[in-house]
C-alpha cells in the first residue's frame, strides 16, 4: 500500500503582517503628505499677513498729514490756498525735527490741487510724482536727500502751476519765472536747516503766485 505524504500548511501569519506593515506605510505616506500641505499653506499665510502688516505699517507712516482725507475736504479753492498761506505764515515753524517743510509741501499740494480742481484742469499724473517725493521726505526726514527731494517736489509744483498759469493767468509769467528760480536755487547736497531761508523763499513765492491766482 502506496504512503501518503501529507503536506503540512504554510502558516498565514507572515502574510498578515506584511499586508499590516503595507497599510502602515501607506498610511504613513498619505497622512505626511497632508501634513507638509497644511504646513505649506500655514506658511503661505503668515507671509501673506505680514506683508499686509507691513503694507499698513508703510501707508501709516506715509501718510501722517492726511493726504487723501484733505482732497475729500477741500470743497473750494479758498481752504487750500488760505490754509497754505496760513501755514508758511509763521516763521517760528520752521524747526529741527523738519515738520516745517514736510507739512508745508503738503499744504502746497493741497492748495494747488484746490486751484486745479476750481480750473477743472487734470493734474493727477503731475501730482502723483510729486506725492511720491513728499512721501520720501516723510519716511526719513533727516536724511542728507531730504533737501534733494525738496528741490524735485519744489520743481514739479512749480512747472504744475505754471501750465495753470498759461491756462488762465498770463499776466503772472514773471511772477511764475521767479518761483521757478527760486525751486532751481535749493541745494540738493546741502542740509535743510542750513539753507531754510532759501527753502523758506521758495514756500514765499509759491504763496504769492497761488495769492494772485485766487
Amino acid at each position: 500500500m502506496a504512503e501518503i505524504k501529507i503536506e503540512k500548511k504554510k502558516p498565514i501569519w507572515p502574510w498578515i503582517i506584511l499586508v499590516l506593515v503595507i497599510l502602515a506605510i501607506l498610511y504613513f505616506l498619505v497622512f505626511a503628505d497632508d501634513d507638509n500641505d497644511a504646513d505649506d499653506l500655514q506658511t503661505d499665510q503668515v507671509e501673506e499677513t505680514t506683508w499686509d502688516e507691513d503694507q499698513d505699517t508703510w501707508d501709516e507712516q506715509t501718510d501722517t498729514t492726511g493726504w487723501d482725507n484733505a482732497q475729500d475736504t477741500l470743497s473750494a479753492t479758498g481752504q487750500g490756498v488760505s490754509g497754505y498761506l496760513a501755514y508758511i505764515a509763521d516763521e517760528s515753524k520752521m524747526g529741527i525735527d523738519h515738520e516745517y517743510t514736510n507739512n508745508a509741501i503738503i499744504e502746497l499740494m493741497n492748495a494747488v490741487q484746490a486751484k486745479a480742481d476750481e480750473m477743472n484742469y487734470d493734474i493727477s499724473a503731475d501730482m502723483q510724482s510729486v506725492r511720491q517725493d513728499a512721501q520720501q521726505i516723510q519716511q526719513d526726514p533727516s536724511a542728507l536727500t531730504h533737501a534733494n527731494k525738496i528741490k524735485d517736489a519744489g520743481i514739479k509744483l512749480a512747472n504744475i502751476l505754471e501750465k495753470m498759469q498759461q491756462e488762465q493767468f498770463p499776466n503772472l509769467s514773471e511772477d511764475v519765472n521767479e518761483l521757478k528760480t527760486a525751486a532751481q536755487d535749493i541745494n540738493p547736497s546741502t542740509q535743510t536747516l542750513e539753507q531754510k531761508d532759501q527753502i523758506k523763499e521758495y514756500f514765499e513765492e509759491a504763496g504769492d503766485v497761488l495769492r494772485k491766482m485766487s
